[in-house]
């Protein structure tokens, strides 16, 4: 990605992410990683934290409107987060922490003790067997789009099941601990079939295949917190609604059947239209090839119905 790229483009903007790798093997692989979805590919730039380290004065001027995310490795020496010109990216930064099969977990205390990096809502563990694998694309993917304008309604990054309760990775990297007693479509089901989920590429939800369950973001925040997800259902439903007569007004305009969107039934788009279901990442992307367009220049159009 070019540096006029990076000051006027994608990178630029409110609500996009930076990623900084904090050694050449770990951004090696994780670019790698990155080519199984062109997506990402074109959206994510991924940087080594010790050459922007050495460029201290670029670090000076970091976007505070561009969320930055560390991406470290359990058995790589932490010494470049210590380093005083990196504090401008580390300060504040969302830290991924991947761990390998063969990691011993000392090395992990190792590196939250001299990070001093130990926040909840700050650092994530995730172990991976292969670092190049689609994978690591798919949660880099779900990180950018939780730390992006639209992950912030509501864009999960991980989910694991500890004893009896499901750790909910999500929006700015918030962690919600839901007891499985207060999901209502888990309860006094099979632990072996609970075990098995999956979540969606955009982190639009975790799904239970076995169970023929899907529960959002919003749904798990209404578990622990009724209060607040009544208010965030209210803003979502009223953004939901313009954002859908937006695209019905793009699609309109241009000629386009409902029923010619490859990729997306005729009633996915109804719903999506009517406010009644949000735009995933890939319909935007179906909507945006049926009108001929890349993502980007799409979503500038419907910026202009927005208004």
């Amino acid at each position: 990605m070019s540096a006029k790229t990076f000051k006027h483009g994608l990178l630029s903007r409110r609500g996009l992410v930076s990623f900084y790798a904090t050694s050449p093997r770990l951004a090696q692989a994780c670019r790698r990683a990155a080519k199984h979805d062109k997506r990402l590919a074109r959206l994510v730039e991924i940087k080594e934290l010790p050459h922007a380290a050495a460029a201290s004065h670029d670090l000076g001027k970091c976007n505070p409107e561009i969320a930055k995310v560390v991406l470290s490795h359990a058995d790589d020496e932490p010494n470049v987060l210590g380093d005083a010109r990196a504090r401008a990216v580390v300060s504040g930064a969302f830290h991924l922490l991947f761990t390998g099969p063969a990691t011993h977990p000392d090395q992990v205390v190792r590196w939250m003790r001299s990070t001093n990096i130990r926040s909840e809502n700050r650092l994530h563990l995730v172990q991976v067997e292969d670092m190049h694998s689609q994978f690591v694309a798919q949660l880099l993917g779900r990180v950018r789009v939780a730390f992006g304008e639209t992950g912030r309604k509501g864009g999960i990054i991980d989910a694991r099941l500890v004893d009896d309760s499901l750790l909910v990775r999500g929006p700015m990297g918030r962690m919600l601990h839901v007891p499985l007693e207060s999901i209502r479509a888990l309860t006094g089901r099979p632990r072996s079939a609970v075990r098995k989920f999956t979540i969606d590429p955009d982190g639009s939800f975790i799904e239970w295949p076995d169970l023929d369950v899907h529960l959002g973001w919003d749904q798990f925040l209404q578990a622990v917190e009724p209060a607040e997800h009544r208010k965030a259902q209210q803003r979502t439903a009223g953004f939901n609604r313009r954002y859908g007569a937006a695209i019905r007004a793009v699609r309109e305009q241009a000629g386009i059947l409902q029923s010619r969107i490859e990729g997306l039934t005729e009633r996915q788009l109804r719903r999506i239209e009517k406010g009644e279901s949000r735009a995933t990442t890939s319909a935007i992307d179906a909507l945006a090839r049926a009108h001929g367009l890349d993502p980007n220049a799409y979503m500038e159009r419907l910026a202009k119905a927005l208004r």
